[in-house]
């Protein structure tokens, strides 16, 4: 977390716990203190990548390609890069395939009422769902999202599904699946309504509009979702609105 803060990330304790126990991590060290920290999060398909953080007063040292040297060779990667990070990538091979902008608001309309609540009774459809949209095999990342002791909230609907998780200011948005832009709009307004702050990262221009238009702010810079080793991510990204998150792809 010092790391975290001093970089001005926005994760939190339960975000760095819930990585760890779906992937390893990585860390550089000097003879006092954590410099720098890489996370794997290995699916069947490709693995993702994030976490990938160095101490500002650690720079320039060449640690960040020290961490990613460690998991560039186990398999296919995926991750989403800063406008800072994005050189390094590059240059250790990876290719741009796509970004998302994020967008922050109070949602003030009222609830369409189109989804219902997820159970962990619905853990293996929700994830055959996802594999078929993500392109990724993670149930244990279900069967997390839906453990009633964890703060994550999962709504459904007939062919998509929505969840959030905190964050410092309010909660995120994803992963996000529906069959059409237009209902994943109206699954943003169940699951935004009433839930203070919100935050939504989505590649979508229709779903961009419908934020905007309900006032949501569009943050500048956003995040490139890049590939090494493959030529592009899996699954049917037409139904994938927001990612599960930008750390877990």
């Amino acid at each position: 977390m010092k790391l975290i803060t001093d970089r001005g990330w926005s994760w939190t304790p339960a975000q760095w716990e819930m990585m760890l126990a779906l992937g390893p991590g990585f860390g550089a060290f000097d003879s006092s203190e954590l410099l720098g920290t890489a996370l794997t999060t290995p699916y069947p398909e490709m693995q993702a990548i994030s976490g990938v953080l160095v101490a500002s007063w650690a720079g320039r040292r060449g640690i960040g390609t020290r961490l990613m040297s460690n998991i560039l060779d186990i398999s296919p990667s995926t991750l989403y890069a800063t406008a800072m990070g994005e050189p390094m990538y590059e240059r250790l091979g990876f290719h741009p395939v796509g970004a998302t902008t994020d967008f922050h608001g109070v949602f003030t309309d009222a609830a369409p009422g189109v989804t219902r609540h997820a159970t962990p009774a619905d853990a293996v459809l929700l994830a055959e769902l996802d594999r078929e949209v993500s392109g990724y095999t993670r149930p244990v990342l279900w069967e997390r999202l839906l453990d009633p002791s964890t703060p994550y909230e999962v709504r459904m609907s007939d062919s998509g599904v929505i969840a959030t998780r905190p964050n410092p200011d309010g909660v995120t948005i994803g992963p996000l699946i529906a069959p059409s832009a237009s209902a994943a709009c109206e699954m943003i307004a169940d699951m935004a309504s009433g839930a203070g702050r919100v935050r939504v990262d989505t590649d979508n221009a229709d779903v961009s509009t419908f934020l905007l238009g309900q006032g949501f702010e569009q943050r500048t810079g956003g995040c490139k979702l890049m590939v090494h080793g493959a030529a592009d991510v899996p699954g049917d990204r037409s139904r994938y609105f927001a990612p599960a998150s930008h750390a877990l792809g």
